[in-house]
């Protein structure tokens, strides 16, 4: 067993006493020997100058010992090369000259440079044992990160203890501190929304909502969210919002569902072009508008277009510093909104975990892409004709990943693999390899024997060939439903 407790500690000149380690795992180049080259690569390759600005703003950190060794009469640096490299350069900006205008400027920040000219280390007794304790630092995984709410939640602490916005971006000068006060309100802010399923509300109480708070992130850190919205916060930490309580009551609800739901997450949301990220803001654009038009009935305000005093009940400040939840008002106003009164139906098919495998063709990727965001009552044909592709497409991609060709299997028609042939071969398939419980959902597409005839393979045919057939949104969403377990079986060759 490693015990480093009885490894002697030393004070070392960072110029004279102590050199780089050429054998330095980190080095993008395995054959630097000359000093001033490695030092260049950790400039280059390992953010050293971040570590510079580290130690010029908040100080030099001693709770972790670098490590020396004795090889050739010279002392090595087998641990901490990176911080051995930025003190070298603070003591002489002119080793790394790419960055010495940077260095130098930094180091006027330091009160007393010539307390850094010498660092304090561990001597290893040997090379293996120094290799024993770099593999525990750098592969064992020892030390927990934090998670998203764990970090916010530090700097909400730091709030509550009365710390200003200003002071902790002082006493923090190389961290993001508005993102972490800023994510702390906004998650207060959502939990303060009193939901109307009971499930929802236990959920905000659970880990799974704490370790999902990366996807909140996506969607609050996105433009996109934060124009609908109107959120921002003010350089006193205070934070405002244009959109009504009421409408981002139902803007929060839909987010939370859908997380826990699972068909919102950071695969889901990879990026602001997905397919579930578009849909998902149409989603929250139309509950906005919705909520708008409720407050503009008789007897009703509409919301404020921009932000209101403090207190305002159409635009509340939502939250503002000291304190870890938002205001009173606003969070009351959320709380006690009423219900709209109606179920709203969704304009938009939902491809939430419809994800192509990655060797999938760009078309049907694209397609995909297209058919989330189609408005379906007012295109309910167009869209039909959409899944009808997609459908077909997508039977082809799982085929083709499987390196299976279907016309050599017999399901062709003069030389052409069309839906119904499709359709056949994966019946014949999934009967032969499983899952069973999509043979009934394929026969049933194929023959309509199970369920209605828009559901069916011949009316998605009807629609593409059929110059008097036709339907309504209700047979869309009744289709996409009937087809939706087969979607995801074909997603994942």
């Amino acid at each position: 067993m490693l015990d480093t407790s009885s490894w002697p500690e030393i004070d070392l000149d960072v110029l004279k006493d102590v050199h780089l380690d050429p054998t330095n795992v980190r080095l993008e180049t395995a054959d630097l020997k000359v000093e001033a080259d490695i030092i260049q690569d950790l400039f280059a390759n390992e953010d050293a100058l971040g570590l510079v600005e580290g130690i010029c703003k908040v100080g030099y950190l001693t709770h972790e010992r670098p490590v020396v060794l004795m090889r050739s009469g010279k002392y090595i640096m087998v641990e901490g090369n990176r911080r051995l490299a930025a003190l070298k350069a603070i003591q002489n900006p002119m080793l790394v000259p790419d960055y010495q205008a940077r260095v130098s400027t930094l180091v006027t920040l330091v009160p007393n440079r010539s307390a850094l000219a010498t660092v304090r280390a561990m001597v290893a007794p040997s090379q293996e044992e120094a290799d024993q304790l770099i593999a525990a630092i750098h592969t064992g995984n020892l030390r927990k990160p934090w998670s998203p709410s764990r970090q916010a939640a530090f700097f909400q602490a730091q709030i509550n203890a009365g710390r200003t916005l200003r002071e902790l971006i002082t006493r923090y000068p190389t961290i993001d501190v508005r993102k972490f006060v800023f994510r702390a309100h906004i998650v207060n802010l959502f939990r303060s929304v009193h939901y109307a399923d009971a499930e929802l509300q236990d959920y905000l109480a659970t880990k799974k909502w704490a370790r999902g708070l990366s996807t909140l992130a996506r969607i609050y850190e996105s433009r996109e969210f934060l124009d609908l919205t109107g959120l921002s916060m003010d350089d006193a930490g205070n934070i405002t919002m244009t959109l009504s309580t009421s409408a981002f009551k139902g803007v929060a609800t839909a987010i939370v569902r859908g997380m826990y739901e699972e068909n919102i997450n950071t695969r889901s949301l990879n990026s602001v072009s997905s397919p579930r990220y578009t849909q998902l803001l149409k989603e929250l654009r139309q509950i906005a508008a919705d909520a708008g038009s409720a407050s503009s009935q008789p007897g009703q305000s509409a919301p404020s277009p921009g932000p209101s005093s403090r207190g305002g009940s159409s635009s509340p400040t939502v939250g503002s510093v000291p304190g870890s939840v938002p205001s009173p008002v606003a969070a009351s106003s959320i709380q006690n909104s009423p219900p709209s009164g109606r179920t709203r139906k969704p304009r938009t098919l939902d491809l939430g975990q419809i994800k192509p495998d990655a060797s999938y063709p760009a078309g049907l990727k694209l397609l995909l892409g297209e058919l989330s965001e189609i408005d379906v009552p007012k295109y309910p044909n167009a869209t039909f004709l959409i899944i009808r592709a997609v459908l077909e497409k997508s039977i082809k991609a799982f085929a083709e990943a499987k390196s299976i060709d279907i016309k050599s299997t017999g399901n062709s028609q003069n030389g052409y693999v069309q839906l119904h042939n499709a359709l056949k071969w994966l019946l014949e398939y999934v009967k032969a390899n499983g899952p069973t419980y999509l043979i009934q959902v394929i026969e049933g597409i194929r023959t309509g024997k199970i369920v209605t005839y828009t559901s069916t393979a011949d009316a998605l045919n009807a629609t593409n060939h059929n110059h008097h057939f036709l339907v309504d949104r209700d047979q869309v969403f009744a289709m996409w439903d009937s087809i939706d377990s087969l979607m995801k079986y074909l997603m994942k060759p």
